[in-house]
C-alpha cells in the first residue's frame, strides 16, 4: 500500500489563460473590467493599479505661478514699504518730542 506523493484531482485547478485578451495599456484593461467586457483576473488587476501611475500623467490644473522678476518686484516693494513705516513711525515720535520742547519754549 503506497502513501503520500500525488494524488490525481488534487490541487488548485489551473486557469485557462489561452484565450486572454490583450489591452494597450493598464487604464484601457481597468476600463473593460469595469465594463464588463472581459473577465477579471485577480493578479491583472493588481498589476495594472500598480502601473497605471507610471503610464498615465497625473491630472492637475495648471499652476501660474509669478516669474522670478515678479518674485523680485514684490519682495523688493514689500522691503520698501516696511521701511517706509518704519520711518513713519519714527517721524512721529521725533515730532512728538518737537512740539513738546517748543511748547515749552513759548512759555
Amino acid at each position: 500500500m503506497s502513501r503520500g506523493g500525488a494524488r490525481p484531482g488534487a490541487g488548485r485547478k489551473k486557469k485557462d489563460r489561452g484565450k486572454q485578451v490583450f489591452f494597450e495599456d493598464a487604464e484601457s484593461y481597468l476600463l473593460a473590467v469595469v465594463q464588463g467586457v472581459t473577465e477579471p483576473d485577480s493578479i491583472r488587476v493588481a498589476a495594472a493599479k500598480a502601473l497605471i501611475a507610471y503610464q498615465t500623467a497625473k491630472k492637475r490644473g495648471p499652476v501660474k505661478s509669478p516669474s522670478p522678476g515678479q518674485l523680485d518686484k514684490k519682495t523688493a516693494s514689500s522691503v520698501e514699504q516696511a521701511k517706509l513705516a518704519e520711518f513713519e513711525e519714527k517721524a512721529v515720535k521725533i515730532r512728538a518730542k518737537l512740539n513738546r520742547k517748543d511748547l515749552s519754549h513759548e512759555s
